[in-house]
């Protein structure tokens, strides 16, 4: 038998213990918000690595973000920081956050993922309408996971068998990782051929989601095949995830290169800043000229970071000034402007760019740089700018520069 490491197993088991991940999902979910949607893929991030403690911070710290910028967008942290808790076992907690979401949300589309992912704590059957079944399905669900130590010989049987029968969702996702863990080309071939139905979309979803997850070279085959062939936006969406979880930056990179659907180019991006790929978001930038794309590109090399490399395209007089605007705001993305950003006002030379870059400051939360541009700007408007940004960062030293401004 062979295994995955231990953080991706965390990972794998929580995909078939709760609803579908929503992120993989529905990249759309994403903050508008630039301070936001770094805390976002961070979050997801530490997900990834199923490393719960860091995820829920950054959620903690999303929702009151959130609830500062986009108080509508605020239902999705407490989602996810619900589904954070599940993952803990702090199920009371997670209720509780639940409950919030319905009593400040009542519309969010995340409510019925919500009450999803506490549906493995209640009787199965009773989810269902029925009384009398719940036992019967939590021990399909034990008795599936029990043949992991099983033999292939014995455990594909018994598993192609629960994929076929009128068994609950999550006790075939559970059967499909079981698959998965087999270590046998004919185990693999049952989750493939699951890819291959289409009777049940999300049970499709969640072998496409497997074959991310277990690296096989075949699964990576298939995987290339179905989003080769699909005709369907979203299950392109679900491959490219995949490709994620599979940290197979290449074929993401392929995708962001040649798909003819700008919002799947633009998911493609995203993720590839998600994964920290640099070298690729790089590569891609210089043989892109679209302005569209660019600005995407390099956001997402401000998710991954890189405040040198995008500074620098927020200095290149030759690119589109839509595109330098994004750079500047990157710079703040990426959590290392400080002088970068100082430097780079002082060669704004529009009021569009002055702005952005007064923009990526509020989002870097420097106080500190915008407090000396503050003493070095001259015009009267340029003072009042710097000013309104400073009035959002609340610090000592911004209050009594603002002090000192009414006392003028």
């Amino acid at each position: 038998m062979t295994f995955i490491r231990p953080s991706l197993l965390a990972l794998a088991l929580a995909f078939t213990a709760a609803p579908a991940f929503a992120v993989l999902d529905d990249g759309a979910m994403a903050p508008s918000d630039q301070a936001a949607n770094r805390l976002y893929w961070q979050a997801q991030s530490a997900l990834r690595e199923a490393d719960w403690s860091t995820a829920l911070q950054r959620f903690e710290q999303l929702e009151q973000q959130l609830r500062e910028r986009e108080p509508q967008s605020a239902d999705a942290a407490l989602y996810w920081r619900a589904y954070v808790l599940v993952q803990l076992r702090r199920t009371t907690e997670a209720r509780t956050l639940i409950e919030r979401l319905h009593r400040e949300f009542p519309s969010s589309r995340w409510g019925k993922d919500a009450d999803a992912l506490l549906a493995p704590a209640k009787p199965a059957a009773a989810a269902a309408g029925k009384t009398a079944t719940s036992g019967e399905d939590d021990l399909a669900d034990a008795a599936v996971e029990a043949l992991l130590t099983a033999s292939p010989e014995r455990a594909i049987p018994l598993l192609d068998r629960v994929l076929k029968s009128q068994r609950p969702l999550r006790t075939k996702q559970r059967a499909l990782f079981v698959l998965s863990q087999l270590g046998d080309p004919r185990a693999l071939d049952r989750v493939i051929e699951v890819t291959r139905s289409n009777a049940d979309p999300a049970l499709r979803a969640e072998a496409i989601r497997i074959l991310g997850i277990g690296g096989d070279a075949r699964g990576a085959e298939r995987l290339r095949e179905i989003y080769a062939g699909s005709q369907d936006a979203g299950e392109k969406r679900q491959v490219i995830d995949a490709w994620l979880i599979a940290d197979r930056k290449d074929l993401i990179l392929a995708a962001a290169r040649t798909e003819s659907d700008a919002t799947l180019r633009a998911h493609a991006v995203q993720m590839l800043g998600a994964l920290g790929a640099t070298a690729e978001l790089g590569q891609l930038f210089d043989a892109t000229a679209d302005a569209e794309s660019r600005i995407a590109i390099v956001r997402a090399l401000g998710i991954a970071g890189e405040g040198a490399r995008v500074a620098a395209i927020a200095a290149d007089t030759k690119q589109p000034e839509s595109v330098r605007s994004a750079a500047l705001e990157a710079v703040g993305l990426s959590g290392k402007g400080g002088e970068l950003l100082v430097g780079l006002y002082a060669k704004a030379d529009t009021d569009d760019l002055r702005d952005a870059t007064l923009r990526a400051m509020l989002i870097a939360g420097d106080s500190a740089g915008l407090r000396r541009l503050y003493g070095e700007v001259r015009t009267p408007e340029e003072k009042k700018a710097v000013l309104r940004m400073l009035g959002t960062l609340d610090s000592d030293a911004t209050l009594d520069l603002i002090e000192r401004a009414l006392g003028d």
